[in-house]
């Protein structure tokens, strides 16, 4: 399997839009992998998580066809996550699709009335441009070759998801955004005998405490490892990486962070990162 990094910040990006923070001042003095746009990933070239308002900057960026995308994931309904009004887009007029298969877009519940609120009407002799699934947690789908299963996060909105996403042997857990989960999804996970090869970890307040729920830092995501050792959903192989980073936070930065995660056998992730496992 493969995951590409194409966003990896929190909503307001490093730098942030109107920000002069320390992180956001030395962001645009060193550049690199220290700028961070919002968050977004692509899995085996066919499979796209979350549609954040700078979709159109990764696909320029990451030279991606979107009109050859047919599968997006969306985790919860935060707009720097999912930004429904691009989605207008692909209407006749606006997009023009040499060979157009629909864009099935799965979610929780939440998705189809935040599409319908952000989108005119699709014309009637237009059918299958987007096709909406509502996604039942914990109910396994096939779509590209991959069982997806859904299930709770621990995040802000009314139904979050995280992704479980499976490729022959290979296991996927996209974790993002959400805190540590509650005990019936530690059981959930137990319970489906998972073994995962790559975890990718909210690490929204970097090595700042965080005082609240809904988002990890280090020392959570170091709590999370630890839970999912110990379930047996995750070894000395598993691959660990930290994603999803504030402004606000401490060693938000690449070339900060890098260096406290790998002493914690952990990555970190940045913007156009590929990593296959």
């Amino acid at each position: 399997m493969q995951i590409k990094y194409l966003g990896t910040a929190a909503a307001e990006g490093i730098p942030g839009l109107f920000c002069h923070c320390e992180n956001c001042r030395r962001a645009r003095e060193l550049g690199g992998h220290n700028l961070r746009s919002r968050s977004q990933a692509l899995v085996n070239n066919k499979i796209l998580i979350d549609w954040p308002a700078d979709t159109y900057m990764h696909m320029i960026d990451n030279a991606i066809d979107y009109a050859c995308i047919s599968t997006l994931l969306v985790t919860h309904t935060h707009s720097d996550h999912f930004y429904p009004a691009d989605l207008a887009m692909r209407r006749p007029g606006f997009a023009h699709i040499d060979d157009c298969k629909p864009l099935d877009i799965y979610g929780s519940e939440d998705i189809r009335p935040e599409i319908e609120n952000h989108v005119e009407k699709w014309p009637e002799n237009s059918p299958n441009l987007i096709r909406v699934h509502t996604a039942a947690p914990r109910v396994t789908f096939e779509a590209e070759g991959c069982l997806i299963t859904p299930f709770e996060a621990a995040h802000g909105t009314q139904h979050p998801y995280v992704y479980v996403i499976e490729s022959g042997q290979k296991a996927l857990l996209y974790a993002h955004d959400t805190d540590i989960f509650d005990d019936d999804v530690w059981n959930f996970i137990k319970n489906r005998g998972w073994r995962f090869d790559f975890v990718s970890l909210d690490c929204t307040n970097g090595t700042k405490p965080i005082d609240y729920r809904g988002h990890m830092d280090l020392e959570r995501n170091r709590k999370f490892r630890e839970l999912l050792t110990g379930l047996g959903a995750a070894g000395e192989n598993t691959v660990f990486c930290l994603n999803h980073f504030s402004h606000n936070a401490e060693n938000a930065l690449y070339d900060d962070m890098a260096a406290i995660a790998e002493k914690e056998g952990l990555l970190v992730s940045y913007d156009g990162m590929e990593y296959d496992f």
